[in-house]
């Protein structure tokens, strides 16, 4: 991969990362519940992390500096039981309000398009520093994905049991 495509890629990422942060910082505005709101506040940070390495990445790649790793002593962390970490009350917050089960659902598919980007880029580059990273970056939006894909089918039940739905 060239230089100049890979400065496109990571400015791809870094436009996606930042469409993430709208879409939960709207969430956020609009959530009541401190267990919703703090869920969305730890998604925005998450995201503004990775805007940032690939911020870092891209100003690297740039000046035609040595690759090191960004994310050195960040540990991806792996959520074996989704059902434990997100509360009933969690899910029905989620599912009574229309903007944040919207935003729960585009951020499935945002955090699914971005897991493949990455795990893409992971495979397209040589650098070992860059494919290294890429290839946490690609586990991180996997446990994002896992999480909201959870929530939605989770809150899913809530959404059409508290919202009721009658024709235009």
């Amino acid at each position: 991969m060239s230089k100049e495509q890979l400065l496109l890629e990571i400015k791809k990422g870094m436009k996606a990362e930042m469409d993430s942060v709208i879409i939960y910082q709207k969430a956020l505005d609009d959530a009541d519940d401190q267990e919703v709101k703090d869920f969305f506040s730890e998604r925005i940070e998450e995201e503004k992390k990775h805007y940032n390495y690939l911020l870092n990445y891209y100003n690297a790649v740039d000046a035609g500096r040595e690759m090191v790793d960004f994310t050195e002593g960040l540990e991806v962390e792996t959520t074996e039981d989704r059902e434990s970490i997100f509360s009933d009350n969690f899910l029905k917050r989620i599912g009574e309000k229309q903007t944040l089960f919207s935003a729960i659902s585009t951020s499935v598919l945002l955090e699914k398009e971005a897991m493949q980007f990455y795990k893409n880029l992971a495979q397209d580059v040589d650098d070992v520093e860059l494919k290294s990273f890429f290839n946490k970056m690609g586990h991180w939006e996997t446990e994002h994905y896992l999480d909201v894909l959870h929530i939605q089918k989770e809150a899913e039940r809530h959404y059409w049991e508290i919202n009721q739905f009658e024709p235009f």
